[in-house]
């Protein structure tokens, strides 16, 4: 084995680590055998109170105007210190769904108030029937207490969710029922299958970079298209996509074929092999060839910024940061600059995404 093999070996164990081991390290959980649960839940409750009568604006998370879910989202970390997802979609993954007669202050409720077949509306629940939410029209708006019994939220409640452990009383009571209780059939046509839970997506790009091995300036390094797949699961959200990128510094088409796993709603690495259609030069030159290499391929970071609907699907920016692998003619590493210059590309574009379901339903 060459000096070049081991060093890539060592490089490609190191990305593989990192993809199986950081989502555990990043995860944050609460205790579910938390004593002071129902302690918790109402200091999550207590702090969204103080916040009634401010403003909604589209995309803000405080501390003077919040949305929906920026609410919800901005409550959770400031109280009780737990960072949920940003978005009502994602929260809505992220939470445990329970049956509403479980439904205690601290859990989360969902509403559709649009034709999406996803949640978009969020509250907090505070008790007798009452939630805290920031509403974007009706007669209030800005962050206000209705209650569910009322005939609009009625017609558009969907389900309430957990992310927090339930208080000893309703522990102790959940027990009794499991002692007691037979099992209950689930209706089938409420399962979730595999295919509901298949999130696609689709980007257009721009590619740049602010330098060759000659000299720093802003470059303009070429397009790109990308299709994505994911599968939305709880803790692990893995996929697989394809890029077709036209990269105009070293003269080439690339075509890699990656894995991803998105680590939370705005951060996504993914790595795999690159094909290239055509010779490539160094950037920057018109006659000095470089090797392209298939295998290590592509490693990149995505992220994205909050997602706003239209329609059944969402939009986001996204800024891409990845580094595709050149060689030598003859086999061997080029210079850290030339290598850097070579496949060190920034990707700016637009993503649009909508889960499998919709497609279909």
């Amino acid at each position: 084995m060459t000096r070049n093999d081991r060093n890539r070996l060592i490089i490609w164990v190191w990305i593989t680590s990192f993809v199986l081991f950081t989502p555990h390290l990043c995860a944050q959980t609460i205790n579910q055998n938390d004593r002071n649960a129902a302690e918790t839940r109402q200091t999550f409750v207590d702090y969204g109170k103080k916040y009634i009568g401010l403003p909604y604006v589209s995309g803000a998370t405080g501390p003077n105007a919040f949305d929906c879910s920026g609410f919800v989202y901005a409550i959770s970390r400031e109280s009780i210190g737990y960072q949920l997802p940003r978005t009502v979609r994602a929260i809505y993954s992220a939470c445990k769904i329970i049956d509403d007669t479980r439904r205690e202050p601290g859990d989360l409720v969902f509403f559709k108030t649009t034709a999406s077949e996803e949640p978009s509306h969020i509250g907090i629940y505070i008790g007798n029937s009452q939630f805290l939410h920031c509403a974007s029209d009706g007669p209030n708006t800005g962050v206000i207490l209705s209650s569910l019994n009322e005939s609009y939220w009625k017609g558009k409640y969907y389900k309430t969710g957990s992310f927090l452990p339930a208080s000893k009383s309703l522990r102790e009571a959940e027990q009794t029922e499991t002692a007691s209780v037979s099992p209950v059939t689930v209706n089938s046509s409420e399962k979730t299958s595999f295919a509901d839970k298949i999130i696609l997506d689709a980007t257009a790009a721009l590619d740049w970079n602010f330098f060759t091995s000659r000299n720093f300036k802003l470059n303009f390094r070429g397009l790109a298209g990308t299709v994505h797949a994911m599968y939305d699961g709880r803790e692990l959200k893995p996929g697989l996509g394809t890029t077709i990128r036209w990269d105009s510094g070293t003269g080439t088409v690339q075509i890699p074929l990656f894995l991803s796993l998105t680590m939370t709603e705005n951060l996504r690495i993914f790595a795999g092999p690159v094909f290239t259609i055509g010779t490539p030069y160094l950037p920057g030159t018109s006659d000095e060839k470089i090797k392209r290499s298939v295998f290590p391929g592509i490693l990149g970071l995505s992220f994205n910024t909050p997602s706003f609907k239209a329609g059944k699907t969402e939009l986001c920016f996204v800024q891409d940061i990845h580094y595709t692998v050149f060689n030598d003619t003859d086999g061997s590493a080029l210079s850290v600059l030339d290598s850097l210059a070579s496949g060190l590309v920034f990707s700016s574009g637009l993503r649009v995404t909508v889960p499998l379901r919709s497609l279909y339903k």
